[in-house]
């Protein structure tokens, strides 16, 4: 099964930071999973909220602060808000990208046209159907991602229509009859969180294809122990 880092390592360090994404990838990750928004003068930048209040020391919204703006302030421990450029430079993981801000995804497709071989490691995903489809079509080529709060029929049908090529489901409504339907209908099926031994082996049990957790360390060294290490 694919481990994918929940923004880094977040236990350890703070998340969507590129000291946090590389603690990730070093503690056994696969995957990174980042959120991406624009900054108020078109910057691709790595934040989670709408606002920077709750992970730096400064306030507002980001869609309102400069990337210089944003720069001044502390992520935790003296780490800075990164661009999305930096974290393509800086980590050597595939990268699971949320976007939490429609209006990024034509601006990040602008930036992979000049760094295709960046392109072969992106997975483009969002909660958002409409956003979804835009995905699609901006990037053919990757494999594009549905992700919803919960497993149902009809968020598999709706990430069929879309012509997606990964669902990211959390557990609520998930069992393995419908993570089968979507290995059958060709889709990767990725759950949500995995933060324990426990719920590693409940997605065992489950034959997902891979997950996303917050605590990367433990994890893989679990799934090393039940020979399941990717």
């Amino acid at each position: 099964m694919s481990v994918c880092a929940h923004r880094g390592s977040p236990s350890v360090l703070p998340e969507n930071t590129i000291g946090s994404f590389q603690r990730a990838v070093d503690e056994g990750a696969d995957e990174i999973e980042l959120d991406l928004r624009l900054s108020a003068d078109g910057r691709l930048v790595v934040m989670h909220d709408a606002t920077v209040d709750r992970t730096t020391d400064g306030t507002g919204a980001v869609a309102e602060l400069t990337f210089e703006q944003l720069r001044t302030l502390d992520a935790g421990g003296g780490a800075r808000i990164p661009s999305f450029e930096e974290v393509l430079d800086g980590v050597g993981a595939r990268l699971q990208v949320e976007i939490k801000a429609p209006e990024a995804a034509g601006p990040l497709a602008a930036l992979l046209r000049d760094r295709p071989d960046d392109l072969t490691r992106i997975s483009p995903c969002c909660f958002d159907p409409d956003v979804v489809a835009d995905l699609v079509r901006l990037f053919p080529a990757a494999p594009v991602g549905l992700i919803a709060s919960g497993g149902s029929a009809e968020a598999l049908d709706r990430a069929v229509e879309l012509g997606v090529s990964r669902v990211l489901f959390g557990w609520s409504g998930t069992d393995r009859a419908l993570v089968e339907k979507a290995q059958d209908r060709g889709l990767e099926f990725s759950i949500w969180l995995v933060n324990t031994p426990e719920q590693l082996r409940d997605a065992q049990a489950l034959g997902v294809d891979g997950f996303t957790t917050d605590h990367t360390a433990v994890i893989a060294a679990e799934l090393a122990r039940s020979g399941e290490a990717s």
